[in-house]
């Protein structure tokens, strides 16, 4: 469907303007986010720690692909406090996903559902799977 291009360009076009663009997976995201915490005096824990600094301070955060990870109770933690500290900070974030919002009210918690679908613009892609029409063609 190609919302990964769409997120790669809204990241362009908002650099560009000066202001700051992190990208990354909800997967990578969330490693980080464990590796600061359970590593925390390692190096590996101090880089992510920076990392997890920048997801939430940056202008704008585009978290790609929700739901491709696996729901554990700690990255719930995570996503509960990326998404309140961003918004509560006033900063902006785009989050593409998979998931319809009946299921991310099954898949997170009711906390992270609430602000996802109360502070977020939702907005429904259609089409088909760009990866399976390549399939069918070979």
């Amino acid at each position: 469907l190609r919302k990964t291009f769409l997120s790669a360009c809204i990241a362009r076009t908002v650099s560009e303007g000066g202001h700051s663009v992190v990208y990354d997976t909800a997967g990578n995201i969330f490693a980080q986010f464990e590796t600061q915490k359970f590593q925390r005096d390692s190096q590996d824990g101090q880089e992510a720690r920076d990392e997890k600094r920048r997801y939430l301070q940056c202008d704008l955060l585009i978290m790609d692909d929700l739901g491709s990870e696996l729901t554990t109770q700690f990255t719930q933690t995570a996503l509960y406090e990326l998404i309140n500290t961003r918004l509560v900070s006033g900063k902006h974030t785009v989050i593409s996903s998979n998931l319809t919002m009946p299921d991310v009210a099954r898949r997170y918690s009711p906390q992270i559902a609430s602000r996802l679908e109360g502070e977020y613009h939702v907005l429904h892609f259609f089409g088909d799977d760009i990866r399976l029409l390549k399939k069918k063609q070979l």
